[in-house]
């Protein structure tokens, strides 16, 4: 009864992620997207692209192990660095927002940057978390550690 019962649910599985992305080619992604990789990330290439089904948008991995959400117009829902040595460039967010974070936080590299609604969800090397409006301003802080 086991066997058959994880059977069934390895089989579900797959076919939840064949419903919910698929694998499509780098010339697939919007043009916005494409810029913004090409724009902070320059020289790198495009590992992964998978579209989302259910109207979420594209996920794509670089080879220099940054993995990005994209909404379907190509803006960037989320930057994430995979590798323990790697840092988001800074030109991926607004000025305001760089100018606070090097006063804040000197020295600090940025690990991971959401969008939510008006603000961004930003997590720092030292393992802080902020949430910071699109003008530089810290609405929430906190220490994930």
């Amino acid at each position: 009864m086991k066997k058959v019962l994880i059977f069934i649910l390895a089989n579900f599985l797959i076919c939840l992620q064949i419903v919910y992305s698929q694998n499509i080619t780098e010339n697939s992604l919007p043009l916005r997207a494409k810029n913004f990789i090409n724009i902070n990330f320059p020289g790198d290439s495009i590992e992964t692209v998978s579209l989302y089904k259910n109207g979420e948008g594209y996920e794509v991995r670089i080879k220099s192990g940054f993995n990005f959400i994209f909404y379907e117009t190509g803006l960037w829902k989320s930057v994430r660095a995979n590798e323990t040595n790697s840092t988001i460039p800074r030109s991926c967010i607004h000025k305001n927002m760089v100018n606070t974070i090097d006063k804040e936080y000197p020295n600090s590299k940025i690990n991971y940057i959401e969008r939510r609604d008006k603000n961004f969800f930003i997590i720092l090397n030292n393992q802080t978390e902020i949430e910071i409006s699109g003008y530089g301003l810290i609405v929430n802080k906190r220490n994930i550690n």
